[in-house]
């Protein structure tokens, strides 16, 4: 079975990104992907689940809630055929992933060691007509603000282990917290 350790915003960003997802399917006709936006961390096959839950919460005892920085222009992810934010590689969520991911594949764990993987959040499921005038274009980029924005950010207050089901109710295995300011 697989699962996936994912960072959750907090309730304000979580609205933000939504307002941004929401003007994006609006313009082109896309597919909302779900209101619970995350940042994929890692993902593990099979698990031993009380020696990962000791590794993640010794890796995350010394942080708390912290902000990411994400960049104002949507990218389409061809393999998974989805539209995404990208995520500024800069900061704590840099360092828990790197350390997650280290200390995991040291441990035995069967995981992706991806060292080029970029932080992303999923927003929309991108269409037909999308992904052909993108590859046809060649660029992956889509403005979705002013080109003078500055970077926008969003809070992170939680991690949580996901299993890959089709029943939602199954799909939040193990919840971990980060410390308040």
């Amino acid at each position: 079975m697989k699962y996936t350790l994912v960072a959750l915003f907090d309730n304000e960003s979580n609205k933000l990104i939504e307002v941004t997802q929401k003007s994006l399917c609006k313009k082109y006709k896309l597919y909302k992907t779900n209101q619970q936006f995350y940042i994929p961390i890692q993902s593990i096959i099979d698990p031993e689940l009380d020696k990962f839950n000791k590794i993640v919460l010794d890796t995350i005892s010394p942080y708390k809630k912290f902000k990411v920085q994400i960049n104002p222009n949507f990218y389409l992810d061809k393999s998974q055929k989805t539209i995404n934010l990208k995520v500024e590689n800069r900061g704590y969520i840099t360092r828990i992933a790197r350390n997650i991911t280290d200390t995991l594949s040291l441990s035995g764990f069967n995981v992706n060691l991806d060292k080029c993987q970029d932080l992303f959040i999923s927003i929309a499921n991108s269409n037909y007509t999308l992904r052909k005038t993108l590859s046809a274009e060649a660029p992956n980029a889509l403005t979705s603000k002013d080109e003078d924005m500055s970077f926008d950010f969003g809070k992170i207050n939680r991690l949580e282990l996901w299993k890959s089901v089709n029943n939602k109710k199954d799909v939040l295995v193990k919840d971990y917290p980060l410390r308040e300011y």
